[in-house]
């Protein structure tokens, strides 16, 4: 009884032991293909990679049973995937719960179209898993494998930042592995009697293969790493074309040369030295800022331009003071502006966050600190700058969870900034008018073209705002493969010509320099959105949307841009957003009544000569047959005015309920398309979205233009939905819903 029992244990675990070392070592394979697919952006939904995941999981459990028929193990391997598929996407509340039961009735095919296309993943993963398995019987096919997929996790590593240097190495390590399998195998068909002993005894081999396979691994991790004796050439690929390097530590955690690496979170930058390249868009909040006025909250200036990026120069480093309490800031001696008229805005800014900042941000130019976490002490962390306009807080403290601050924010006068003499060179300008030697010709060629018609520096400043803003797009990720030269602003106008706030500011900054404009570069975050600017379906009264009004203002790391200031003579630092899509917020002067003694007219009984009547009624009498008749009059006016007004009510009422329900109707084919792996990013707007669907299916793009043309109508524009629009919306949904 004990040797049939250790028998059948025996048997139980290591029967076939091959072929379940090929199978888990199969999972661990495609696994890392999975993790790869994960990386990448817009690639997989969430639920579907853990459909894979699991899909995988239960294929190989599966597998290890060896006594089961292969159409049994099929079956029960069909309807594991099945309940993955349901449960996983309840889970992500993709589709409506449904129970097991309800696949073995009429609704068979209903359950499985609304797994669709889920349901092909999770199939493709199955038969891939069973296909490998297969595969891999022999050596040379074991080899293929490896190079192709190595080769092709080797050149997205590489030309990315998406970081697969891992997933190669545990691709090599199963690669060994089976291949010693397949050799056993061989073994088995060239001399049976020696596998059966080896099978008998499979810990035999098992043990000395794997601790020659791990002590090699650990003689490679303990060598001393060695520099690279020649350059690969990717590294000096984009070397030559001036590009920033992301260097990868052992651990799996980028280092890049700049922080606005195509692998980075957007948010408020440290190092501006290495600009471009791209970011993935972070919308974790920020901080709050309740204010009297809409602005930009400003954070660092910076005058050093390299070609490169933006460095701080000597003068910018020695011009700190300390900031006292109950006093207001210095200005700027040097380059003062006293002429310019400001409106008083006050700031209340509230951290969300735990990140420690360099600065304090508000809007420009701040004046005055009223407090720091509810009190007023703590101003010996600050240091002010009135050259650059800018609070630097000591990093080495606790940074404040909320503090005021009062801002003087510019009147902009364009008429007295339109009538001021050109500015002259001078020595306290120079640092403003910087730029490096080895800067293209053609840049300063495009300043003169771009402002040749200006008379005076202002329209100057705008010419070039205005030709950065219309004819460069705007985009998180520009086609870096587009550039070659070695100078940021060069390659951004005349190659890549697409880009984020960082490219539109420092080329106008540059293109300003460039025609005698003092310029600086300004980074911080734009004014973030209320509660009735988020981006959603809803409704919005257009008077809630002043584009000026104060408020409370979410500021979140997506918010981080950057802008540029120029100097005109007496009026001082005047701020210009040349980014595509952006909008700087403006001061304006309060309205004063004006009166116009020369158009006053005089009392009316001066001017009336009396005369005695020509009929001698009572005028009592006429009077009263005057009021009779304008009352009557009035009457039929305001009757019919009345009953204007109710039907223009209810015709406003109507058109408002169709908006609304042809809304609604455009939410639910999003939700329609999610299911079937069309998502909207939260960055991307319904018609950037319907963009890339489109580009990718193009047999939809005539409805849904169609669609996006009543929702963009119906959302934004001023004219009335009727209802052959909402009828024409429902059938296109529908239409779509049953195609897909």
């Amino acid at each position: 009884m004990t040797d049939k029992s250790m028998n059948w244990r025996q048997k139980l675990l290591f029967d076939e032991w091959p072929h379940r070392l090929t199978v888990i070592l199969c999972g661990v394979y495609l696994l890392q293909l999975v993790l790869w697919f994960q990386k990448e952006d817009y690639w997989w939904l969430p639920e579907t990679v853990v459909i894979i995941q699991l899909t995988l999981l239960a294929v190989a459990v599966l597998e290890h049973i060896p006594w089961m028929h292969w159409m049994l193990r099929g079956l029960l391997q069909l309807t594991a995937i099945v309940v993955i598929q349901t449960k996983v996407l309840v889970r992500y509340e993709v589709i409506e719960p449904m129970t097991l039961g309800s696949f073995f009735t009429s609704k068979l095919f209903l359950n499985l179209y609304e797994l669709t296309p889920y349901l092909w993943f999770g199939l493709g993963a199955w038969v891939a898993y069973l296909t490998m398995i297969w595969w891999v019987e022999s050596k040379w096919r074991i080899y293929f494998l490896l190079v192709v997929s190595v080769l092709a996790l080797c050149i997205r590593d590489s030309f990315s930042t998406v970081y697969l240097w891992p997933q190669v190495a545990i691709m090599l390590g199963c690669g060994l592995f089976l291949v010693i399998l397949a050799h056993f195998r061989r073994l088995r068909q060239k001399d049976p009697a020696a596998w059966r002993q080896l099978a008998d005894y499979p810990f035999s081999i098992a043990v000395p293969v794997t601790a020659m396979i791990v002590l090699t691994l650990l003689v490679g991790v303990a060598m001393p790493e060695v520099s690279p004796t020649f350059t690969d050439p990717y590294t000096a690929w984009r070397a030559y074309r001036g590009e920033p390097m992301n260097f990868s530590t052992g651990k799996g955690v980028q280092v890049s040369a700049s922080v606005d690496a195509m692998d980075a979170s957007s948010g408020y930058s440290r190092n501006d030295r290495f600009l471009g390249s791209g970011f993935q868009f972070d919308y974790t909040p920020v901080m709050t800022v309740d204010t009297t006025h809409r602005g930009y909250w400003r954070g660092e200036t910076l005058s050093l331009y390299t070609g490169r990026g933006w460095q701080e120069s000597e003068q910018e480093r020695g011009s700190w003071t300390q900031v006292r309490a109950d006093s207001p800031l210095a200005s700027d001696l040097k380059l003062p502006g006293d002429q310019m008229k400001t409106l008083e805005v006050t700031q209340t800014v509230t951290l969300l966050t735990e990140e420690k900042y360099p600065v304090l941000f508000g809007a420009y130019a701040v004046q005055r600190i009223l407090e720091m976490n509810g009190a007023r002490t703590g101003f010996e962390a600050l240091q002010w700058s009135p050259s650059q306009g800018e609070l630097r807080y000591s990093e080495r403290l606790p940074y404040p969870k909320t503090y005021t601050l009062v801002s003087q924010m510019p009147i902009i006068d364009e008429e007295a900034l339109r009538k001021l003499p050109r500015e002259t060179a001078r020595a306290e300008t120079a640092p403003y008018l910087q730029l490096p030697s080895q800067l293209p010709e053609r840049v300063r060629t495009l300043a003169q073209d771009i402002t040749k018609t200006a008379t005076n520096d202002y329209d100057k400043a705008k010419l070039i705002e205005q030709y950065l803003s219309l004819n460069y797009s705007y985009t998180n990720k520009p086609d870096l493969t587009k550039g070659s030269s070695r100078d940021f602003v060069d390659r951004f106008l005349f190659e890549i010509k697409q880009g984020y706030c960082d490219y539109f500011s420092t080329s106008m900054a540059v293109l300003a320099r460039s025609v005698g404009l003092p310029a600086r570069w300004v980074k911080g975050y734009s004014s973030g959105a209320t509660e009735y600017e988020q981006p959603t379906f809803g409704f919005v009264p257009e008077e809630l949307l002043d584009p000026n009004a104060g408020g409370l203002y979410t500021v979140r790391n997506s918010d981080a841009h950057s802008w540029v200031e120029i100097y005109f003579s007496g009026y001082g630092w005047i701020p210009f957003e040349p980014t595509a899509g952006f909008s700087m917020p403006r001061a304006l002067p309060a309205n004063e009544p004006i009166v116009d003694t020369s158009t006053v007219i005089p009392p009316a009984e001066e001017s009336v000569v009396e005369t005695e009547p020509a009929v001698s009624i009572p005028y009592y009498v006429g009077g009263g047959i005057a009021l009779a008749v304008l009352a009557l009059a009035a009457f039929a006016v305001w009757r019919w005015q009345l009953i204007d007004l109710v039907r223009e009510r209810a015709r406003r009422r109507r058109a408002s309920l169709l908006k609304q329900k042809l809304i609604i109707e455009c939410e639910r084919l999003l939700r329609i398309f999610r299911r079937h792996g069309y998502v909207r990013e939260e960055h991307e707007t319904l018609r950037e979205a319907v963009r890339r669907w489109t580009n990718k299916s193009r047999w939809m793009k005539g409805e849904l233009d169609i669609v996006l043309n009543h929702f963009e109508k119906a959302k934004y524009g001023k004219e009335e939905i009727t209802e052959e629009d909402w009828r024409q919306t429902t059938q296109i949904v529908e239409k779509l819903r049953s195609q897909m």
